[in-house]
Formats: structure tokens, sequence, C-alpha cells
């Protein structure tokens, strides 16, 4: 259910900063991407939806750029404690700092990954698609490494070395 809510909480969220979508742009990227075996949901006054391996992804458009496209994935870790809040802005800085295009950053309790690009229409955003999906799934991988590494101090639960 959480994660139903999260996806709700993504379209909002998508709004809030002034995106839409389900233009004559988003339509032509949805065909595209259905073309390339890409479940697409076409939501209205939102944006684009799929899934790609486990995760659901968006597609907001603006109106206002149509050269602008956004590839979001929010959601991938809940934040439940101000100490985890506090871990993760420092995961996200140091993810920011060495991966290729990836954003990552927090959105009320949970941490999303997102990538910005121009692009001349559709077919130029759907040529980087498989690029852009592996960024973002290598920085979620090392952003999950950085939360889970034992903090300075603590011992490791799965180092054998030490009994």
């Amino acid at each position: 259910m959480r994660r139903a809510a999260s996806a709700a909480g993504a379209i909002v969220m998508a709004r809030k900063a002034g995106e839409s979508g389900a233009g004559p742009e988003a339509a032509g990227l949805a065909d595209l991407m259905a073309a390339q075996g890409f479940g697409v949901q076409v939501n209205p006054g939102v944006g684009l939806s799929f899934m790609f391996e486990g995760g659901q992804y968006f597609v907001p458009q603006q109106e206002q750029d149509s050269l602008f496209y956004h590839l979001l994935f929010p959601n991938f870790w809940e934040l439940e404690s101000d100490e985890e809040y506090g871990r993760a802005l420092l995961a996200c800085d140091a993810v920011n700092r060495e991966a290729k295009l990836v954003k990552l950053h927090t959105v009320e309790g949970d941490v999303w990954a997102g990538i910005e690009a121009l692009h001349d229409g559709p077919e130029a955003f759907m040529a980087f698609l498989p690029r852009y999906l592996g960024f973002v799934q290598d920085s979620v991988r090392a952003f999950r490494d950085v939360m889970l590494a034992p903090l300075d101090g603590e011992e490791d639960p799965e180092d054998d070395t030490a009994g």
C-alpha cells in the first residue's frame, strides 16, 4: 500500500513542480516507449509512468518547454527517522558528486532519483532512455551502499573476520 500511496505522491509532486503532461509530445513518447516494450500509462495532467525492473518511473512533461525531459524514480528509499534523514542527505551528496547526470534528493520522507535533459523530441529522448535508466540504477545502488555501510565506530554485521 505504501508504494501506491508513494506513486500518488509522485504525481502530486510533479503537479507542484508545475509539470503537466499527456500533450502531443507525451503521446508520441508513450507510443515510442510502447514500441520498445515498455508498459506505459498516460496520466492526464501529469505525464507518463512505467515500470522498469520492479520500480515505477515517471516522465512528467512541462508544457512551457517541449525540449525538457525529466526522468523520475521516486520513493526508492523511505526515511524513517531524523537520523536516517541526515544520513540520506550525506549519501545523496556523496552520490551526486560522482554520478553521471543523476540527481538524488529527498522529498517528504523519501529519496528520489532524477535525470533532467534537453532533447529535440521524443525520438532523441528514447535514444538515451536505456542509458538514463542504467545511470539511475547505478546511483540508487551507490546510495544504498552508503546507507547500509556501518557508521564510524560500528561493526559491520557481515564482517566475519572479527570473531
